[in-house]
């Protein structure tokens, strides 16, 4: 028998469920903000999260799959992406099939822990837990947090109680893929280290020098993009009034690390850094972070109040999430390496282009996830 503890209105849900799949760092980095937020918010309740779409088997095939495609056929990918969104009808039985497998995989889970919240940062994770709801199995009330900027299909479900957007233009494109859904414009789920900072602060404490124009430069956990001709780029704007140095996050991608170290560069010129914990440093110490991938990179620049560059951003929802950005004057989209260079030129030597998109991106990073997740709390009650 499954017990509710009585709890006062300041407490949160008795038990909660985080949902994530190890499919690239961005879902999974998502999810572990947001338990930490619940835990130091709703401190009697119970959190558990896990990584997984129910199958080992399947979250190794999803990220070798996605890993191999990305970097060796992103354009594939691209087209996918492209179908699924713009012909829902093609795109249902593949969701259906899904889904259920999801669903049956998730369910030991979910009837384990019978939660009373149940959140998931992943599309397909999702997708399971709207097949659980259509057949009475998802107890408590569920919630899909989009983590990208543009939506992918399989995030979008009517079962799920209420779908996380970054930005209205996410949500018009929510509500096209399963109308009648509950779609709300939320906070971005990023780690509350990811916060405004002092900008020589932060290089002092990371060693770099305080003076010149600071880039860094992100492929997303895989190093996705073509990063080194990005960097290429981004070092052909630097000139002698104004030079400019890049820091790249090469993430897990060991191969580019080595052949960015090979070029033999001063470190005050260019960096190429591994797996690291100092992201949050790293952003408040640049002037732009530009991101061939999108997602969560750019979500954390934001939060932190630093311009967003999309450079020859990845095919589907990559692309996708830069035009979107750009629409909302969040970020600037450069297609091609010339792009980058003009971009990075004007933004380092004219402050009246970067001054716009620094304010938007205050406005977008204050506002409150801890608020969003007290309302959630609230919604709980009710249902």
């Amino acid at each position: 028998m499954h017990v509710v503890e009585l709890i006062g209105p300041d407490d949160g849900p008795g038990r909660v469920l985080v949902l994530s799949a190890p499919v690239g760092e961005g879902h999974v980095a998502a999810a572990r903000a947001l338990a930490a937020r619940m835990r130091a918010l709703w401190p009697r309740a119970v959190v558990r999260e896990v990584e997984s779409t129910g199958s080992t088997a399947r979250d190794a095939s999803l990220a070798r799959s996605y890993a191999v495609t990305m970097r060796w056929a992103p354009g594939l990918y691209g087209a996918a992406y492209d179908v699924l969104l713009h012909a829902p009808r093609a795109a249902a039985p593949f969701k259906a099939v899904s889904a259920s497998r999801v669903g049956h995989d998730l369910a030991p889970l979910v009837d384990e822990e019978h939660p009373d919240l149940v959140v998931s940062t992943y599309p397909m994770t999702t997708g399971g837990l709207a097949w659980l709801r259509r057949h009475g199995r998802l107890p408590g009330r569920s919630v899909a947090v989009v983590t990208d900027m543009a939506v992918h299909p399989y995030w979008a479900w009517r079962d799920v109680d209420e779908t996380w957007t970054l930005l209205e233009s996410s949500r018009d494109q929510a509500l096209a893929v399963a109308p009648g859904a509950d779609v709300r414009v939320a906070p971005a789920a990023v780690d509350v280290r990811f916060t405004p900072r002092d900008r020589d602060g932060a290089r002092a404490d990371l060693g770099l020098p305080r003076d010149g124009f600071t880039v860094l430069v992100s492929g997303g956990s895989l190093g996705f993009g073509e990063v080194d001709h990005v960097v290429d780029a981004v070092l052909a704007a630097g000139g002698p009034v104004t030079p400019v140095r890049v820091v790249v996050l090469c993430g897990r991608n060991e191969r580019l690390r080595g052949a960015l170290q090979a070029r033999g560069l001063p470190p005050g010129t260019l960096r190429a850094l591994g797996w690291t914990d100092r992201v949050p440093d790293l952003i408040a110490a640049s002037d732009v972070v530009l991101t061939t991938a999108g997602g969560v990179i750019a979500t954390e620049a934001l939060a932190v109040g630093r311009p967003v560059v999309f450079a020859a951003p990845v095919a589907g929802h990559g692309r996708a999430g830069a035009r979107l950005a750009e629409d909302a004057g969040l970020a600037l989209v450069c297609p091609r390496p010339a792009d980058v260079t003009a971009t990075v030129t004007r933004l380092a030597t004219d402050p009246a282009v970067a001054a716009p998109l620094a304010a938007r991106a205050a406005e977008f990073g204050v506002r409150d996830l801890d608020a969003a997740l007290r309302e959630l709390a609230a919604r709980v009650r009710v249902g």
